[in-house]
């Protein structure tokens, strides 16, 4: 194929047309059809999918995708995959060679103008014309989309329609607005929608040319694919949104929502990260033995739940030195595991020494299992004040605080050892062992403390997180005596100022937002286990807090209310 002959190339002003001899080799030149060519040739026996992989192989183009998101593409069916615009022909490119492993028949929407740049995909594309009235004069072209659907044949669009560019010399380049005419088609469609992020970016000279014409923009583009070679480029895909969910949003909402979701997934993977010092190794683990005899010399009431073999205690850290030994070695253990920790070969500070220690014991393995650190607040503020609360080191306690600490246990440094998280009793059975705490200490209704968020989490993550707490359990009467130490903010991506305000529509449980930071997350992380069981208690927030000496993590400041409990905790707790 004769690139040169075939593409028609644009003469964006009447003073170009009368400078055709001049203006024709400049352009080509611009286009760099003639290095697009060579590539052609070594490729021009290849078609299809073949003809994709072919491409990317020549331009030693490496693309990175995680195989558990990998999985979400839907295997049968229609769907339609919705996806950013950084780069141009090499997004398109990729993302056929990404979705096409799963399902080879898939077709891509593609521009029209580049039809001769693509004569070997004219089985994967759909030609619309992006700039002809925002698609309203490609009513033939959405209606075959829909055919393609209804004949289960899956789609790629592009919804913004155009390649990410600068509107201003040295600003940030950013997508146009989608075209509400792909929602009009999702909407029409009924069928699942895929969000998919592609890393990229163009040159400079991309954007000054569309400066000058758009038409330019466009005819730089196969210089673009040209001059990505030797780059990797990573993609995200989300968690594909069904007809049945999507049936909550407004019209007018659906494409804001499925935009936000794709720039979230790429604000997820571009989070910057936080260089940990190497942490040192782990105290020696205490042995068994020293433990279960500190535990047989114990009083009795100190145990407050036996369960088979599991039994419950409190005790005060100078009874069970052995037993706190090993503690601060499992806290660490286990929260270094989550991208938390104090990165030191223990974890015990200051505050151990006066709060009370409420752990769990594995009789028959003959190990702890698990623990809290449980500060009884009326003792805490006789004899230390608001600042011997372990929340004054993460928050500022003004003094209208004081009758709830009066009448709060401040629990803190929960743990359950790795081995045993993947079963429900043991956090089951420390809660026990809370209530029983609370029916000796009748003076004593509310449970305070902090809650983490690890840092192993995205920024924009972190941040739904924090605005689905202030939309449904923040307690702004209470936050008012209440000052962080280090205020979480949340600083978006260029382009994505409203992705957390869009994530939130329809978003009305702590499932749902589970399962939105697990499409989001790359690692498939959804919303912390501790922080998912506070909000299901009907807890209420009064801050958020940044800690860096326990590796940046999000603390959310949470208090719970013992008399407020649903019915099934309630009945859950008092079962023998």
């Amino acid at each position: 194929m004769d690139l040169s002959s075939s593409l028609q190339l644009p003469l964006p002003t009447t003073r170009l047309l009368r400078l055709r001899r001049v203006a024709f080799p400049l352009l080509r030149q611009l286009a760099q059809l003639r290095q697009l060519q060579r590539l052609y040739n070594e490729v021009e026996n290849c078609s299809g999918l073949e003809f994709v992989a072919a491409v990317l192989t020549q331009l030693r183009i490496e693309v990175r995708v995680e195989a558990a998101e990998l999985r979400r593409v839907p295997t049968t069916g229609a769907f339609v995959a919705v996806a950013n615009h950084p780069s141009g022909l090499l997004d398109g490119l990729v993302l056929l060679h990404v979705l096409g492993k799963v399902r080879p028949e898939l077709r891509a929407v593609a521009n029209e103008a580049l039809a001769p740049l693509l004569t070997q995909l004219r089985e994967h594309l759909v030609l619309v014309k992006p700039d002809a009235g925002q698609f309203q004069r490609n009513v033939p072209s959405v209606r075959k989309l829909l055919r393609f659907l209804q004949n289960d044949v899956p789609l790629l669009l592009f919804p913004a329609g155009a390649v990410a560019h600068r509107t201003t010399p040295f600003g940030t380049a950013a997508e146009p607005e989608w075209n509400p005419t792909a929602e009009r088609l999702l909407v029409a469609a009924r069928v699942p929608v895929l969000p998919v992020w592609v890393s990229g970016q163009n040159s400079l000279s991309f954007s000054w040319l569309g400066l000058l014409h758009p038409l330019l923009r466009t005819l730089r583009l196969p210089a673009e694919l040209l001059n990505k070679q030797g780059t990797t480029v990573h993609v995200r895909l989300g968690r594909p949104l069904l007809p049945t969910e999507q049936q909550r949003f407004q019209p007018t909402e659906l494409l804001p929502f499925l935009k936000a979701q794709v720039h979230a997934l790429g604000s997820a993977m571009a989070a910057p990260t936080v260089a940990l010092p190497c942490a040192p190794p782990l105290v020696a683990e205490t042995c068994a033995t020293l433990i279960a005899n500190e535990l047989a010399a114990l009083r009795p009431k100190r145990r407050v739940l036996v369960s088979g073999p599991w039994e419950v205690y409190v005790a005060k850290s100078r009874e069970i030195p052995n037993v706190l030994r090993e503690i601060g070695r499992l806290r660490e253990l286990t929260f270094r595991r989550i991208g938390e920790g104090t990165q030191q070969p223990t974890d015990f500070d200051s505050y151990d020494t006066y709060y009370r220690h409420l752990f769990l014991y594995d009789r028959r393995a003959g190990c702890l299992v698990g623990a809290y650190r449980v500060g009884p607040g009326r003792n805490i503020l006789r004899q230390h004040g608001r600042r011997g609360f372990y929340l004054h080191s993460l928050f500022r306690l003004k003094k209208g605080l004081k009758p709830l600490l009066s009448e709060s246990l401040e629990l803190g440094r929960s743990f359950v050892r790795p081995e045993y998280q993947q079963q429900p009793l043991p956090l089951l059975l420390l809660w026990k062992g809370i209530a029983a705490y609370l029916a000796d200490h009748p003076e004593y209704r509310y449970l305070i403390g902090p809650v983490s968020i690890s840092n192993n989490f995205s920024p924009v993550s972190k941040a739904v997180m924090v605005d689905f707490i202030r939309r449904h359990c923040f307690d702004e009467e209470l936050a008012a005596h209440v000052q962080p130490r280090k205020q979480f903010r949340y600083r978006p991506l260029t382009g994505d100022s409203d992705t957390t305000a869009t994530l939130q529509q329809g978003l009305d449980s702590v499932e749902a937002l589970n399962q939105l930071i697990g499409a989001l997350e790359p690692s498939g992380l959804g919303v912390p286990a501790l922080l998912r069981h506070y909000i299901r208690q009907n807890a209420r927030f009064v801050g958020f807090n940044l800690d860096p000496a326990f590796s940046n993590v999000l603390d959310g400041f949470v208090v719970l209310d013992a008399y407020d409990l649903p019915e099934r905790t309630h009945r859950l707790l008092e079962r023998g």
